[in-house]
């Protein structure tokens, strides 16, 4: 490869990075904002969550069904790593249960936890989703 290939390649993978960044903060914009019409505009008929294959529609009722229980969820962005077509990303998220959540009832207590989430997008779109939740950070401000 000469250095005018090299150069168009990483500018390619700049744009690249960008777009994928502006698409994980797009993503993350509508959750927090539950405009989930625009959170299925990114979730294709079929994606892959944690490994399992799921339907749009299960992805958005488990959305749905988080917020339900923790109206003022936030999901608040601290490392965002963009690799071809793959996002990694740390965030940590808060809110109020107002429901049962993770088997304790609300008490009015704010929670605080990280999450881990990594994505592989193609055509636009999540094929892949994998998080996890710092649970064990979730049960212990819950049953304090």
């Amino acid at each position: 490869m000469n250095a005018s290939e090299d150069k168009m390649v990483k500018v390619s993978e700049v744009a690249n990075n960008n777009t994928l960044h502006d698409f994980y903060q797009r993503y993350v914009a509508a959750l927090n904002e539950r405009n989930f019409d625009v959170v299925a505009t990114l979730i294709p008929d079929e994606v892959m969550v944690n490994g399992q294959p799921n339907k749009r529609e299960d992805v958005l009722a488990a959305l749905k069904w988080l917020t339900d229980v923790v109206p003022d969820y936030k999901w608040h962005i601290e490392d965002l790593f963009i690799d071809g077509e793959r996002i990694a990303v740390r965030l940590y998220d808060t809110g109020t249960p107002a429901k049962t959540f993770f088997g304790a009832a609300p008490t009015g207590g704010a929670i605080r936890f990280t999450e881990f989430a990594s994505y592989r997008v193609r055509g636009g779109q999540f094929a892949e989703m994998w998080y996890l939740l710092d649970t064990a950070a979730i049960v212990e401000q819950l049953n304090s």
